[in-house]
């Protein structure tokens, strides 16, 4: 079970989403060291986030429907609003590129993982399906949170570097590449609420 555990975690941390998605974008326009703020507060609001869910899937489980439904509306606007802003980056010249520093501050990082569905959803099925059911794996709440973190951090790195490494490149053809981003984030919107 810890095998399946472990797998589950990597999918969901590793494959697109709002977090990695702005990693890889966050990491094109401002290299990996520019990404930090960001990142940072991201990992810390997933780690609590896990510990939440976790500590609390009992009692989430008779108000999933309703929260859900309203972190989702939530979060695909969020995440509509960085469609945008992804689009629009491939017009900005360097000065407005100074002036979007803020689109990887601490703020940015914790309104992600606060309106995040996709972390939502993957850390309450985490702990429904691997951890709680299942006592004799001797997989704490705490243990399991601190492991998926881990994950998640790691999958954040690998995307912000492929967006660092890929700076040059992305920099000439920064018009279709914010396009590209953008929809990305679209589609991650439409299927939050679908």
């Amino acid at each position: 079970m810890f095998t399946a555990m472990l797998v589950y975690m990597i999918v969901m941390d590793i494959t697109p989403g709002p977090n990695n998605l702005t990693m890889l974008y966050l990491g094109s326009r401002y290299g990996l060291k520019g990404t930090r703020k960001f990142l940072t507060a991201s990992v810390i609001c997933f780690f609590l986030k896990m510990v939440l869910c976790g500590a609390l899937n009992q009692a989430l489980a008779e108000f999933i429907p309703q929260i859900m439904n309203v972190l989702k509306w939530l979060g695909a606007a969020y995440m509509l609003y960085l469609a945008v802003v992804m689009a629009k980056s491939g017009w900005a010249d360097d000065s407005e590129l100074k002036a979007q520093q803020h689109e990887s501050s601490y703020r940015s990082g914790v309104l992600l993982q606060i309106l995040n569905v996709k972390s939502w959803i993957a850390a309450v099925t985490l702990f429904a399906v691997y951890v709680i059911p299942y006592p004799e794996m001797k997989v704490s709440v705490p243990g399991a949170s601190a492991l998926n973190t881990l994950i998640m951090l790691i999958s954040s790195l690998i995307w912000g570097a492929f967006g660092s490494a890929m700076r040059n490149l992305i920099s000439m053809y920064k018009k279709p590449f914010g396009i590209l981003m953008g929809l990305s984030l679209l589609y991650c919107t439409v299927t939050a609420v679908l």
